[in-house]
């Protein structure tokens, strides 16, 4: 018998008792297939990485819920946007993006939705990277930047902040109120602020934190309502129909319609603020009720009663916290060592009560 001619097909050659046969086509197209599969696999290990631009495009999108409003945002024009979200797409291998025909908003697919919670922490880490490194450039002359929850800056901070400026002499805070502790979150997970002190329990990310103190808030009256029963407390019934000031931001403190409502009677909220302050002179001026930290009411207001509210405890922790996986320069970890130091420590246990609680 002959061999196989130069135009016969070029499968593997079996060999079956010392006879040479061609392979079984199924058998070849197993092994072929399996070769297919292992080149599949190598491409898709080979597939391009997420551009970050592409990544914050696919963000603001979600966040405006408008190309063009996140092209605002971004600096770039609408179209731009569009084939960034485009390019995303295509190296994702799946819609990201669904836009109702004739309408200006978009929303998120689910393949976008679980892009988007990975897409903001790369984009955090890339900035906490960039502080690090601008950190490491400035050495010890960089300033320690501190975020701090409004009312508590000047209580908590003022008396770490001279402690710490007597080790340091030479070194520079700069530290910024705000109304709610909720964009420090954020901020420092950015690594646009080393050391933040906010309301306990703390939101969920990448953070560590030292329990300080613990905030006693109470009920402010304006002095005309004679509501105090003879022990000085006042209930939440007893609020019945009575003119509430409430709060925009559930971090920015505990909410007295919750509380309100919580024993099954309507809440009258005729103004909402997150500032304290704000919250403090309308009291005073009679526009209604609110609760606000112990600390914010001067004693010596008499437009204003203060009482506690006889069924309901509100106390709150205030801790300092910080990106666990950033390296603090020396002169934040000072800082934080001397602030938990002075401050004194909380249990944790009572901590996450109170938080609870408030």
């Amino acid at each position: 018998m002959s061999g196989p001619s130069e135009d016969s097909p070029t499968r593997p050659i079996a060999y079956v008792r010392g006879v040479s046969m061609p392979e079984p086509e199924a058998t070849a197209a197993v092994r072929d297939g399996g070769a297919a599969d292992e080149r599949g696999a190598a491409v898709e290990r080979e597939a391009p990485p997420f551009e970050p631009r592409h990544l914050a495009a696919l963000v603001a999108v979600a966040r405006t819920g408008s190309f063009r409003v996140a092209g605002e945002r971004l600096g770039y024009v609408q179209s731009a946007v569009s084939r960034q979200i485009a390019t995303l797409e295509e190296t994702a291998g799946t819609r990201l993006v669904e836009r109702a025909r004739g309408a200006n908003d978009v929303r998120l697919t689910h393949a976008g939705e679980v892009l988007m919670g990975h897409a903001e922490a790369l984009l955090a880490r890339q900035a906490a990277a960039r502080a690090d490194l601008s950190q490491l450039a400035q050495g010890e002359r960089g300033a320690v930047r501190v975020g701090v929850l409004q009312g508590v800056g000047h209580r908590v901070l003022r008396t770490a902040l001279a402690a710490y400026r007597r080790r340091r002499p030479e070194a520079r805070v700069e530290a910024s109120e705000f109304p709610t502790d909720a964009p420090l979150f954020e901020l420092v997970e950015q690594g646009e602020l080393d050391l933040a002190l906010a309301a306990l329990p703390l939101a969920d990310g990448p953070f560590e934190r030292c329990s300080l103190v613990r905030v006693r808030w109470v009920l402010a009256l304006p002095a005309s309502w004679r509501l105090r029963r003879e022990d000085g407390s006042v209930r939440l019934a007893d609020l019945a129909g009575r003119p509430l000031i409430g709060r925009h931001e559930e971090r920015s403190g505990p909410s007295l319609e919750t509380y309100v409502e919580a024993i099954g009677l309507p809440a009258d909220v005729v103004f909402r603020t997150d500032i304290d302050e704000t919250m403090r002179g309308l009291v005073a001026g009679g526009v209604g009720a609110a609760l606000l930290p112990s600390f914010s009411v001067p004693d010596d207001d008499e437009a204003i009663v203060v009482a506690p509210l006889d069924d309901v405890t509100l106390t709150q922790g205030v801790g300092i916290f910080w990106h666990r996986e950033r390296t603090l320069s020396a002169a934040a970890t000072e800082l934080r060592a001397i602030t938990c130091e002075v401050c004194g420590r909380v249990e944790p246990a009572a901590e996450e009560a109170a938080g609870a609680a408030a």
